[in-house]
């Protein structure tokens, strides 16, 4: 039985890397809309078993130029209401954020590159984390948000409290890019915005050190996240069939 994932792009450099590589190993089937390129989002879950809202250059919390996200945020909240698995990656988590009331703001500091996180006591139950060696992981932000309400926090860093959270069951936001090939890391490196939060350091040269320092870990990382995260998808879609 094909699963389909909707997949949220908002940069043509952003693509659903690992993750995606991942869902289509076990099955599955993405089903990209690029709303920056003007392509129309889905007013509603149907016909998709779960939604993945990647990464960008551009702000969660500027409405005017990304009129999208008018119709991105209850997207979300319907994939949720109907408990298909919804997760944000970066500017993702972000939007998960705004879509259940949170604030999204700039952080004390940008960052850039494989940061350490810790986990919360929470994630040692978390479907998704329990069990596993938390990595340092790809970071290339500048904003964060506040934690919703409903929200568990699974993991946090030293330069960004909230990394990972969890609303309900079936809804993650990731601050980190888990879903980074080394070819997204390189190219991502040389951009403009990469310079600008590495602190003065040489993305180029940074990148390259913590590639071979920490991709092979956070590769494992990711393969095993994706596959539970496509256990919601399929328990789900078994469940409703």
């Amino acid at each position: 039985m094909t699963v389909n994932i909707l997949v949220v792009q908002h940069d043509l450099g952003a693509p659903a890397g690992l993750i995606g590589e991942r869902i289509e190993a076990a099955g599955g089937r993405l089903a990209p809309v690029r709303p920056h390129l003007g392509e129309a989002l889905p007013t509603n879950p149907n016909g998709h078993d779960g939604v993945l809202v990647l990464g960008g250059p551009m702000s969660a919390a500027d409405d005017a130029r990304h009129p999208h996200y008018a119709v991105l945020l209850p997207l979300m909240r319907a994939f949720a209401a109907a408990q298909k698995p919804v997760m944000g990656i970066c500017l993702g988590s972000q939007l998960v954020a705004r879509a259940w009331g949170a604030a999204v703001y700039p952080n004390r500091e940008p960052e850039f590159g494989f940061r350490p996180l810790v986990g919360t006591p929470d994630a040692c139950d978390d479907h998704l984390l329990r069990g596993l060696d938390l990595p340092p992981l790809m970071q290339l932000h500048f904003d964060t948000f506040d934690l919703p309400d409903e929200a568990t926090l699974l993991a946090t860093g030293a330069t960004c409290r909230h990394q990972a959270m969890r609303i309900g069951r079936h809804v993650y936001g990731f601050q980190f890019h888990l879903e980074v090939t080394p070819a997204m890391v390189r190219e991502w490196a040389r951009l403009d915005i990469a310079r600008d939060a590495a602190g003065g350091r040489d993305p180029v040269a940074l990148a390259e050190r913590q590639l071979a320092d920490h991709m092979d870990a956070a590769v494992r990382f990711t393969q095993q996240v994706a596959d539970r995260w496509m256990q919601l998808v399929t328990e789900r879609r078994e469940a409703a069939a």
